[in-house]
């Protein structure tokens, strides 16, 4: 048999292609768990410092992530699962509560029309038809229920195999951090700037965005709580979802709340909660959120308003996390291009 010989060229450009090819391959493969392994990343950065503290304890590394694992799913996941299936259970409540009304929506128009009217001292406002919106807004929350219903088997699966991958992580991370090191084309210290930068951005996020959220979340409970609103824990869940938008933020939720509470002739709860909304869960983002978000460096709020509300069209209700993290990481992608094609250093 004769032996070929061929250019260095010829094999570097055939490894290339076969090499391409097969990336393709390996991202169809990995496309429908794509958003698993970005969680389990994510995840598997907010407990290392966790995996580090049981490493020094134990110094064994497989024991420390099977105890990291074990204590984040005690302690953050089981709960919030818990508490999703509760929301759920709340929401088919509420329908079946007012399932009289979905039936039939002219009782529901007589209703606020007498309300209505005792408030206003008018019939202005009685003049419109609120069946419709009420049908379009039941039929919707009645289709997400269902979705919600028909996919916990795969909610299940995925929050397994992101245990699974962030086990994995957090055992291997720094092996995982050689190999990207070795195959990224770039010196040490721009990967370095370029990752500091993103865990900046990422911090920010979730200490600006999600803890302010999570806070002003837990003020406007308690103002729920004091006023006396209803099905607490769906207005509760809606609450956290608007205070992590910007500009748009937690009134969207607790300004219709008040007004509703009017309406249907609670004024003193009503109009109480909307003082309380005002002076209280308001001030959160004047007080706390620019406390927590003082790095100037980091992302815009309009770049994490376009995040939020374009991860939630991409992705659904797990997109307020994507999103703004993805919008994030572009950014300073493309920040970085720009300075080195302006100091022409590739």
């Amino acid at each position: 048999m004769v032996a070929k010989n061929y250019t260095k060229g010829t094999e570097r450009n055939f490894i290339f292609f076969l090499s391409f090819i097969f990336v393709a391959l390996t991202f169809f493969v990995l496309k429908d768990i794509l958003s698993i392994i970005i969680y389990a990343a994510i995840l598997s950065y907010f407990l290392y410092p966790l995996h580090k503290y049981f490493l020094e304890k134990t110094h064994k590394n497989a024991l420390s992530s099977i105890l990291t694992i074990t204590t984040a799913t005690i302690g953050l996941v089981l709960p919030l699962t818990l508490l999703f299936l509760f929301l759920v259970l709340s929401l088919l409540k509420l329908i079946a509560r007012y399932q009289e009304y979905i039936k039939n929506p002219e009782l529901l128009n007589a209703a606020l029309y007498s309300n209505l009217e005792k408030i206003t001292d008018s019939s202005l406002l009685s003049s419109f038809d609120y069946s419709n919106s009420l049908t379009s807004l039941v039929n919707m929350i009645i289709a997400y229920a269902e979705s919600i219903f028909s996919s916990i088997p795969s909610a299940m699966f995925s929050l397994f195999v992101i245990l699974f991958i962030t086990y994995y992580i957090l055992i291997h991370n720094k092996t995982i951090f050689k190999t990207i090191n070795h195959y990224l084309p770039l010196s040490l210290n721009k990967q370095n700037e370029i990752l500091n930068n993103i865990q900046k951005n990422i911090k920010v996020l979730f200490r600006g965005y999600f803890l302010t959220g999570l806070i002003q979340t837990l003020v406007a409970t308690i103002g729920y709580i004091i006023f006396g609103v209803e099905n607490i824990l769906i207005i509760t869940f809606l609450t956290f979802i608007t205070s992590l938008i910007p500009y748009l933020g937690s009134p969207m939720v607790w300004v219709p709340v008040a007004f509703f509470m009017i309406i249907t002739g609670d004024s003193f709860g009503g109009v109480g909660l909307l003082i309380y909304g005002v002076l209280v869960i308001s001030m959160i983002d004047n007080i706390i959120r620019p406390a927590l978000m003082s790095n100037k460096d980091t992302i815009s709020p309009p770049l994490v308003f376009v995040g939020f509300i374009g991860g939630m069209l991409a992705f659904g209700l797990e997109g307020i996390i994507l999103g703004p993290i993805i919008i994030s990481i572009t950014t300073i992608l493309l920040k970085y291009l720009s300075e080195n094609l302006e100091k022409q250093t590739f």
